[in-house]
Parts: C-alpha cells; sequence; structure tokens
C-alpha cells in the first residue's frame, strides 16, 4: 500500500455522510481534545478555520511510523488502527479522539503506522497553521501548557 492515501470524494458513497460539518461542530470536536480543552471559543473557532474535512478508504494508511508530522487529524466517524512494528503494540482510535498530534506538537517522527479500518472522516490540521495559530495566540498556547503541566501534577500526586 506504500504512502498512497485513498480518498473518497464527497457524496461517493464510499465513506460515511458527514455533510459539510459546521464551525461549530469543528469548534466541539477540537475541543473534546483534552489539550484543548481549556481554548476559548474563539480559539476553538480559529482553528475550526482552518481544520479540513479529510476522507479515508478502509486500508488506507494515514501516515507510517516513523514519518514526519506535517498534519494530526480529530476522528468524526469511523476507526483508525495505529500499530507500531518496533514496539509490537496496536491500538484503535474511533470518534472524538486525536491521532498524530504528538509528532505534530515535538516535531518528532510519528510512533505507529494509522491504518483506516472502515470507512474514516477526520478533521485535518496542517502543523504549520497549527503553529501559526500558536505563535500569534498566546492564550490558546498558554491553555495547551495549563492542561500538561495538570497532567504532570497529578501524575506526581498520584
Amino acid at each position: 500500500m506504500g504512502d498512497e492515501i485513498r480518498y473518497f470524494p464527497a457524496g461517493s458513497g464510499g465513506a460515511p455522510s458527514t455533510p459539510g460539518l459546521s464551525m461549530l461542530r469543528k469548534a466541539e470536536l477540537i475541543w473534546g481534545i483534552e489539550i484543548f480543552s481549556q481554548a476559548t471559543v474563539e480559539e476553538l473557532y480559529r482553528l475550526a478555520g482552518l481544520a479540513r474535512v479529510v476522507e479515508f478508504a478502509p486500508s488506507g494508511v494515514i501516515f507510517g511510523e516513523n514519518d514526519f508530522g506535517d498534519s494530526f487529524y480529530v476522528l468524526v466517524d469511523g476507526s483508525v488502527e495505529l500499530a507500531s512494528e518496533a514496539k509490537k503494540t496496536r491500538a484503535v482510535a474511533g470518534p472524538g479522539e486525536a491521532i498524530g498530534l504528538y509528532s505534530v506538537l515535538t516535531r518528532a517522527q510519528r510512533r505507529a503506522t494509522a491504518t483506516a479500518l472502515e470507512p474514516t472522516v477526520a478533521l485535518a490540521i496542517a502543523a504549520e497553521d497549527l503553529f501559526t495559530v500558536l505563535s500569534n495566540n498566546m492564550e490558546i498556547l498558554v491553555s495547551i501548557f495549563k492542561t500538561i503541566a495538570e497532567k504532570l501534577d497529578m501524575g506526581t500526586r498520584g
């Protein structure tokens, strides 16, 4: 399958029907991702404005292990297998979950291959777009740091 990504054109009948996601729905999906949970409505709408709807066919490789993160995805419909040959691990992500975010934020290589298990619809946000928003909006950057700091704090208390 290589590096090929198979997309379904909207309305082709192959992927789940997602009639144009509204900005509100995109913002809600992004807000559901933990590191964006403290972002303001305005910040969420900025990110939602950058998100594009993409569709993947079953068995379509979304990104490969060791690829560099050029975008991350918030799953809307469908499911994606995250498999690492190096670590011999496998996980499945579903609607409302983000995939590829770690490698985008750290600019590190992907830790797993992401493959659609069924027709899958996602929001894609390019790494450069995310960094542009972060560099121009200190508030959203602070909200991400707050979330990370809270996780670290909980880890030291428990």
